[in-house]
This record gives structure tokens, C-alpha cells and sequence, in this order.
């Protein structure tokens, strides 16, 4: 398959080839955001412009769920512009 879409070398060459010929998503970010509200009703601020987001915007993993987040804990965030929903990954430590 390698052959027919013209992709040479290493593993991580033919990865680095692939991006260079599809781009990057630009409609995804990954940041940083602090607690404002444990579980059940989560609040999060993110971003420069320290927008709050609710459990209404927020998809949140099994493993930040199982984290025990507390007010003050820095979490690892993924924003989809398209959707306009954050997905809460991880807890930052």
C-alpha cells in the first residue's frame, strides 16, 4: 500500500510524509484549563480569555473521571471549534 500512495522509509518518515500531504487539523486545540466545580456539575475555565465552560459543553473521560478533581486542579483539555465541545482528558500534574 506504501507503494501506491508514494510513501518512503521509516515508520515515523511515512507518518511525517502523511501530514505534510493531508495538513494538520486546525479545528482542534488541546489546553489547559482549572476546576471551578467538582463532579457531578463540573466547571471548568480555560484558555487566555478564561472562558467558563459547564457540564453542558464538556465531554469527560473515564480516567479525568476517575481522578477525583477538585477545585483548583489543572486539567488537560481537547476543544472542537466544529462542535464547540471540550473533551476533558486527563488531570494535569
Amino acid at each position: 500500500m506504501d507503494k501506491r500512495i508514494g510513501l518512503e522509509g521509516s515508520s515515523a518518515s511515512k507518518f511525517v510524509q502523511l501530514i505534510r500531504q493531508h495538513g494538520h487539523n486546525k479545528d482542534v486545540t488541546i489546553e489547559l484549563g482549572e476546576v471551578l466545580a467538582p463532579m457531578p456539575n463540573l466547571q471548568i475555565r480555560v484558555g487566555t480569555d478564561e472562558i467558563d465552560l459547564d457540564m453542558d459543553d464538556l465531554i469527560v473521560s473515564q480516567t479525568a473521571a476517575d481522578a477525583g478533581l477538585a477545585v483548583g486542579d489543572r486539567v488537560i483539555i481537547i476543544g472542537d471549534d466544529d462542535t464547540q465541545l471540550y473533551f476533558v482528558i486527563d488531570k494535569a500534574v
